[in-house]
């Protein structure tokens, strides 16, 4: 009979041991929170400073007398969500022609392109700007030529070394003609025509870079501008240029321009286009 007593208790005691361990957070301890997400990485530090100028030109001698100098500038700085952004161009020329009577040199070429305009990064992939452009080519019959612009730009990919982007805005464009006033071409004894002109469009504009290896870049812009008052009147202007590195900061850069005017200033023909072979040092 004892030993029946004392198998009971044994067996009472291994029982309730059991219902303990088994009971639900028995002898268990909360698992240690493991920190071992990504933690976000600070944002990319776009800041950037660049100071380009850019010299070329052209000298000949002999039956063919006639020299030209093209010069520009392109500084660009950024700073958190901001960027100001500044080019410079001018293009000068003379020529001796062989068939007058005049021994003497005469103007070919004379132009004079700037533009300033300023971002406002809304993200890395967009932006709001603004940008004032100034033109002087007296050939083309223009003695000024200001446009204000506004209007948004996305980048449709961006990496390290390639970046295609649009833009689509708003363009107001005022023309002072040369000569003012104006001769009418189909009646030149005529009344003269207005000395000015302003316009009104919608402006889109699409740009590629390629930098293809480090001594090679591609870049390409081509804008539209349509008269939101006359649909006959379209501007397009194409620029394209490739760049090789010579040595250190100094390249060299072959590059072609566009200008397509469907309703130039009166007497003065549609298309422009200049190509050039520059070089070009990098301050900044």
């Amino acid at each position: 009979m004892r030993i029946l007593a004392s198998t009971r208790v044994v067996i009472a005691s291994l029982l309730a041991l059991g219902a303990v361990a088994l009971a639900p957070g028995a002898f268990a301890q909360d698992a240690p929170v493991q920190h071992s997400e990504d933690f976000a990485e600070p944002p990319a530090n776009n800041d950037e400073t660049v100071l380009d100028v850019s010299l070329g030109g052209i000298l000949s001698t002999g039956n063919t007398q006639s020299w030209g100098l093209n010069a520009g500038d392109r500084f660009r700085l950024v700073r958190c969500s901001h960027a100001f952004e500044e080019t410079f161009a001018i293009a000068y020329g003379q020529a001796n022609l062989p068939d007058d009577a005049v021994d003497e040199f005469k103007d070919t070429v004379r132009n004079i392109n700037a533009k300033l305009r300023y971002d406002f990064f809304l993200t890395e992939m967009d932006s709001l700007f603004l940008a004032a452009v100034y033109r002087w080519d007296t050939f083309a019959g223009l003695d000024t030529r200001l446009q204000g612009q506004v209007g948004y730009m996305r980048n449709i990919f961006l990496e390290e070394a390639h970046r295609g982007w649009a833009e689509l805005g708003y363009d107001i464009t005022y023309d002072n003609y040369d000569p003012d006033p104006l001769p009418d071409p189909a009646n030149p004894a005529g009344p003269p025509l207005d000395g000015d002109a302003v316009v009104h469009s919608i402006r889109g504009f699409v740009g590629y870079d390629n930098h293809i290896n480090e001594n090679l870049t591609y870049l390409m812009g081509f804008e539209g501008l349509f008269n939101v008052e006359d649909a006959a009147d379209i501007r397009l202007n194409w620029d394209n240029a490739l760049r090789t590195m010579l040595v250190g900061r100094l390249q060299m850069e072959a590059k072609f321009s566009l200008k397509w005017d469907n309703v130039p200033v009166p007497g003065a023909k549609p298309l422009d286009t200049v190509t050039q072979l520059n070089l070009i040092y990098s301050f900044l």
